[in-house]
């Protein structure tokens, strides 16, 4: 399965990054010599790409777009040279929306609707190479983590299984799970002063996981999706 390509492949992004460092601590370089800590927010796209999602959107109006929210996070850019670093992070997100069956209404002709959420926590590392001395410094990276995950429903639904009757009732269902991501990375950072700086980045992650629990059955839930974010970073 896909996403246990997803596992194999941050395994190794995170060993390299570590061994990277292992490596250059050998030389001159010494572990704090210089570094930067970094806060940032912005918004997460998720691309709620498998079968679930497709299903899920045919029944209840909305998009993937429906779960556009805020991310934030913050994380330590642990520099191993001049123009490149590991960077070491978390983030925060958690997107909500309130769904109503696209074909159905209640006997009253109001709307019978839900409110979905989906919450991402990842723990993340990734080896960042940057250009320049500019005013303007682009940087690349890539990198793995792992992904805490909740996909939570509580509202009204309609009991399909009754199908005389068709009786509305309300429902609370979860799945959660923990998995591996992989993301690319890439941004600009403006520095204000020798300690100050502002950035720019977009991320794209790759993670998916099985569903389980409430929803156990329904197959693989896509977690992948583009971030977009600005921020301050310290540096020293």
């Amino acid at each position: 399965m896909r996403y246990q390509k997803y596992r194999v492949l941050a395994l190794v992004l995170v060993v390299t990054c570590l061994w990277t460092v292992s490596a250059e601590a050998q030389g001159n370089w010494r572990p704090g010599d210089f570094g930067s800590w970094r806060f940032y927010m912005g918004i997460f796209e998720p691309k709620c790409d498998s079968q679930f999602w497709d299903d899920y959107f045919f029944d209840f109006d909305g998009s993937p777009s429906s779960f556009n929210d805020l991310v934030f996070g913050t994380d330590y850019l642990w520099r191993t040279s001049d123009y490149g670093g590991v960077l070491f992070g978390v983030s925060f997100y958690n997107g909500k929306s309130t769904l109503a069956y696209r074909d159905w209404e209640s006997f009253d002709g109001q709307g019978v609707s839900h409110t979905a959420s989906l919450g991402l926590s990842d723990l993340t590392a990734a080896y960042v190479l940057r250009f320049g001395r500019n005013s303007v410094r682009p940087y690349v990276g890539a990198g793995g983590g792992m992904v805490w995950w909740q996909f939570r429903e509580e509202g009204y639904f309609i009991d399909f299984s009754d199908e005389e009757n068709l009786p509305i009732f309300f429902g609370n269902y979860r799945a959660d799970g923990l998995t591996w991501e992989l993301f690319a990375i890439a941004g600009l950072d403006f520095p204000l002063s020798h300690r100050w700086s502002f950035f720019f980045e977009g991320r794209y992650r790759w993670s998916e996981d099985e569903l389980n629990k409430d929803f156990a059955g329904f197959g693989t839930i896509d977690l992948s999706g583009v971030q977009m974010a600005g921020g301050f970073s310290y540096n020293f």
